[in-house]
């Protein structure tokens, strides 16, 4: 039997890769943490609107895992302040390079840390090859002036992204995702939730404002998240990490495609090694995924 999980994560991935583009339109005046909270609140009550007419919201509060929906919201968190931020003092091409290239390697260091768990040969090659392909992607917008101590941010983001897809495995067992990740959102829309005293507000209630909180909470948010760790839940952690590089490779082609950004050979080659990656991992008989050691 075919596993669904690492097209689940394909597709959540695809969905994940337009928040660019949507922040890309949105008004003056948004911040991250507008943008987190709007997104964050949308996605939940997106989802809890979706539960309520599927039938999915019959569940036990009392049986949900909550010392892991905490520790997943934590986790989001962290990653949104900590990429924005290294962002900021690194720029977009090493942030992104460091922050989803790492990614991968942090959830099999934990993984084999924590649970003894060893990704087959066909992880680290499909891996590597990914993430030379997130280098090329993002290779003409290196500036060549970066700090080294900065790219501790993009590392740290890195490793809040891979704790919150092993915390994901333990979350849902037993749920559907969508009720947990509903769960994770309205707790990290909550935790954020002081920030939005600090920023300004206006931008989300004009009219283009309003179009683009809706797609980064229904599209980035809903959908992605309850696809991205559904899939998960029968994925192994690692494969998951390597596999939400397909995020980086939506946002090019968007940004080719919706955005007319220029494209290059590099950036083809780019695009070309994480297809490549990502069809080693998603065969079928490649996805029995962990050896114990």
């Amino acid at each position: 039997m075919i596993n669904k999980g690492p097209l689940l994560i394909l597709l959540g991935s695809v969905c994940f890769s337009f928040s660019g583009t949507f922040q890309q339109y949105a008004p003056s005046g948004a911040t991250p943490f507008t943008i987190t909270e709007a997104r964050m609140l949308i996605g939940a009550a997106g989802l809890l609107f979706w539960c309520l007419l599927s039938g999915k919201f019959r569940v036990s509060f009392g049986s949900l895992r909550w010392k892991y929906l905490v520790l997943m919201a934590v986790s989001l968190l962290s990653f949104q302040l900590l990429f924005f931020s290294s962002v900021l003092k690194t720029g977009v091409a090493v942030g992104t390079v460091v922050a989803i290239g790492s990614t991968p390697i942090w959830t099999a260091i934990i993984e084999k840390t924590v649970f003894n768990k060893s990704p087959r040969s066909v992880w680290f090659i499909a891996t590597a090859i990914a993430v030379v392909g997130i280098i090329l992607l993002n290779l003409q917008n290196f500036s060549g002036q970066v700090n080294i101590l900065y790219t501790f941010l993009p590392l740290l983001a890195g490793l809040a992204y891979a704790l919150e897809i092993v915390f994901a495995k333990e979350a849902m067992q037993g749920s559907s995702s969508e009720v947990c990740m509903m769960i994770v959102m309205a707790l990290v829309a909550l935790f954020n939730l002081p920030s939005l005293f600090f920023n300004e507000l206006t931008w989300a209630f004009t009219s283009r404002g309003i179009l683009v909180c809706l797609g980064l909470g229904l599209v980035t948010a809903s959908m992605a998240f309850a696809l991205f760790f559904g899939g998960t839940k029968t994925t192994p952690a690692a494969v998951a990490s390597t596999l939400g590089m397909a995020e980086p490779l939506g946002a090019a082609l968007w940004g080719i495609t919706l955005l007319h950004e220029p494209c290059t050979l590099t950036t083809l080659s780019g695009i070309v090694l994480i297809l490549l990656s990502l069809i080693l991992l998603i065969k079928p008989e490649k996805q029995t995924a962990y050896s114990t050691q």
